[in-house]
């Protein structure tokens, strides 16, 4: 049906981006029926314009990347859809726990999201000291009303609040328990239940996951989820050792990783959650074998703070909100950290300064390091939900964090926003309609970067990256160019102006000829666009072998039995059968054979040919390359942005450092630039916005 609607479709470039056109045929009953849809009208049988227009993406063309969608009919776009929400993977499911409050604020805090919840998890189940359950004071049906008349869960969390005895009674009453808990749910029209007992051991191990399985049997229509302690290390014993994440992700409807406390309460000073740390977490409970999808990443409302010279109260907790207040009250500097993306506030209240108390400490004078969560921060982390297609999102708690947030949450949550300017569509061009850039040969590296990230990005290993560019640790500076190409002269054939028709393609380097239309006709070798070196007397090519499949994989930095799976479209499981391992861990180097249920063939590019002095004419004079501009935001760094400063500054518009860091006084400088000369006023600098600043600043 959804192929039937189009009759072809076409790439235009609009404001230095590439947008896809789908043309409608001619109105029928059928397509009036999907207008109609479009305009609103209550055709719930019928999928909607955009969602056909995506499964048409998606089947048609799978590795497109453009800016935008735009449905056609006639001379008319009936409507535009965002490739990252075309394309993205999407992401509905947001919750967050209720603990500091009551009812009224409980309220309050859930409406200042603005639509983003879809379940909350307030503390209403406690424990007596016998392991029965205990009902708090916080329980109020009036709030349980009020939400789902929002169209929001209320899934109440069983807490031991870290006291291990408590925990134990509980799972050695656990048939108790479960029935009550069973009982009160249904009885109150609640939404289901989750299990945050925490501070027990290994030893409880095999009773902590009884005690979801009953819940699992006796609440079969609702919701029962876990929240297990975040473990970047696989650790084993003590608190961790307490979770099976495998067999509890069979019982639960998910498991809600709490990726927060990496530092803690006298601890050393650091981050309440490094990405790095969040993502390795990430990567335990997939190598446990937990799908993705029955994962929810949680993530922090708070902060922690330390003063100098002493260790009185360090790694208290502190709310974001609270920090917020806190600089506007003294004063200070946030700094982000990219290793780490975290910001780090630093304050100073001195003598005679107004008071501040929190959680009932009174901040004596002294200089403050606070470790928090901003917008920026919490944005990073909600990218590893996309790059590895978890649930959804969690957060401890409602009400500390800044309300400001929530105004760009819904952004980052439902889809991951990434958008690649050149087009790669993977079939052969039928019609000449117009002219695509041609696959990059350099990226410049941003924030969040890693090797293992540009590399998959753009279909290399990180070898491969390394050896480009002669790299001799995986240490990667932001603003820093790479080459995404060999450095070697090359004879493959290059399209200069691929054609776009319907189903219209763009023809990309090949590592070997293409066979002719006619299997009994040898082909000739491909004509080739640029001058290179070409033998004296070439003999007649021979017909191209069929091209050979991967059959192993030699282990790079950053794999994973959870990566590899997911890039040869096989499963853990089957890769350590087929090569007899008994664990999950891979060492460099490791050859590994890729298991026969493997859906993705990676083609092995056949080597370019050789050219010697003997065989070669003179090389002809070099051309001059046209410059290339990366995209710069602000937290990007280096040479880039430095040279963008000193142009800003040249034409008056920057009054600030020039100390190659893309800040908040960068971004307002572009802006202004971007509004006098009539560009997208945006404050990224992208392409556009850095040319016209060279012919400008000239």
């Amino acid at each position: 049906m959804t192929e039937e609607l189009f009759e072809g479709y076409e790439f235009r470039r609009v404001n230095e981006e590439y947008h896809l056109f789908l043309f409608l045929k001619k109105p029928d009953r059928q397509s009036e029926t999907e207008f109609s849809v479009e305009l609103g009208a209550p055709v719930p049988e019928k999928q909607s314009l955009k969602t056909m227009a995506k499964d048409y993406v998606k089947k048609r063309l799978p590795n497109i990347k453009v800016a935008a969608v735009s449905i056609v009919a006639g001379a008319t776009i009936l409507t535009t859809i965002p490739m990252d929400e075309a394309e993205a993977h999407e992401v509905e499911f947001n919750m967050s726990y209720l603990y500091f409050g009551n009812t009224q604020s409980y309220i309050s805090q859930v409406d200042q999201t603005q639509g983003n919840l879809s379940l909350v998890a307030p503390s209403y189940f406690d424990l007596n000291a016998d392991g029965s359950l205990k009902i708090t004071t916080q329980y109020d049906s009036v709030f349980v009303r009020e939400m789902h008349e929002r169209g929001i869960k209320v899934v109440p969390f069983l807490s031991n609040h870290w006291d291990r005895n408590l925990g134990r009674a509980a799972l050695q009453n656990r048939e108790l328990l479960t029935t009550q808990i069973a009982d009160f749910v249904l009885k109150n029209n609640l939404d289901g239940v989750q299990v945050d007992i925490e501070n027990v051991t290994e030893l409880d191990r095999a009773n902590y996951t009884d005690l979801v399985r009953l819940l699992n049997e006796k609440l079969p229509n609702k919701e029962v989820s876990v929240a297990v302690a975040a473990n970047p290390s696989g650790w084993t014993k003590g608190w961790h050792g307490s979770y099976d994440y495998k067999a509890l992700g069979q019982y639960a409807d998910y498991l809600m990783i709490m990726a927060y406390d990496e530092s803690y309460e006298g601890s050393v000073e650091g981050p309440v959650a490094s990405y790095g740390w969040v993502e390795r977490s990430i990567e335990y409970a997939l190598a446990q074998n937990v799908p993705a999808n029955k994962i929810v990443l949680g993530v922090p409302f708070y902060g922690r703070y330390w003063k100098e010279g002493t260790t009185t109260g360090a790694g208290t907790g502190i709310s974001n909100r609270r920090v917020d207040e806190l600089l506007a009250k003294y004063g200070g500097t946030v700094k982000f950290d990219e290793a780490t993306q975290s910001p780090k506030a630093t304050i100073t209240i001195k003598e005679g300064d107004p008071t501040t108390t929190i959680s009932g400490k009174t901040l004596g004078p002294g200089t403050y390091h606070i470790w928090y969560e901003n917008g920026e921060s919490i944005k990073a982390k909600l990218q590893l939900i996309h790059k590895y297609e978890l649930k959804g999102s969690g957060s401890w708690s409602l009400g500390q964090e800044s309300t400001s947030m929530w105004q760009n949450y819904r952004a980052w949550i439902s889809h991951d926003g990434f958008v690649n300017l050149t087009p790669v569509v993977p079939e052969q061009p039928k019609e000449q309609t117009g002219t695509i850039a041609p696959k990059p040969t350099s990226y410049t590296v941003k924030s969040g970067d890693s090797l293992w990230k540009i590399a998959t990005e753009n279909g290399l290993t990180v070898a491969q990256l390394k050896e480009y560019n002669k790299l001799t640790s995986d240490v990667i500076n932001i603003g820093q160019v790479l080459s995404l190409i060999a450095p070697t002269v090359t004879t493959q054939p290059v399209v200069e102006n691929p054609v776009i028709g319907t189903p219209g393609a763009i023809s990309t380097p090949a590592p070997t000829p293409e066979p002719a239309p006619t299997p009994t006709v040898t082909p000739t070798p491909p004509k080739v666009t640029t001058p290179t070196p070409k033998p004296v007397e070439p003999k007649p090519a021979p017909k191209p072998a069929p091209i050979p499949t991967v059959k192993t994989h030699t282990v790079v930095r950053g794999d994973s039995l959870w990566s590899l799976s997911k890039k040869y479209g096989t499963t853990i499981d089957a890769f350590k059968k087929t090569n007899g391992l008994k664990s999950d861990s891979l060492r460099v180097g490791q050859k590994l054979t890729i298991p026969t249920s493997a859906k993705v063939v990676v083609a092995t590019p056949a080597p370019a040919p050789k050219v010697t002095a003997a065989t070669t004419k003179p090389t002809p004079a070099p051309t001059v390359a046209k410059k290339t501009y990366p995209t710069l935001r602000v937290g990007s760094r280096g040479s880039a942005v430095t040279d963008m400063q000193n142009k800003l500054k040249k034409i008056g518009l920057y009054k600030g450092k020039v100390d190659g860091v893309y800040g908040s006084g960068s971004k307002t400088a572009i802006i202004s630039f971007q509004k006098k000369y009539k560009l997208s006023a945006d404050g990224v600098a992208g392409p556009a916005t850095l040319s016209k600043l060279d012919a400008v600043a000239k």
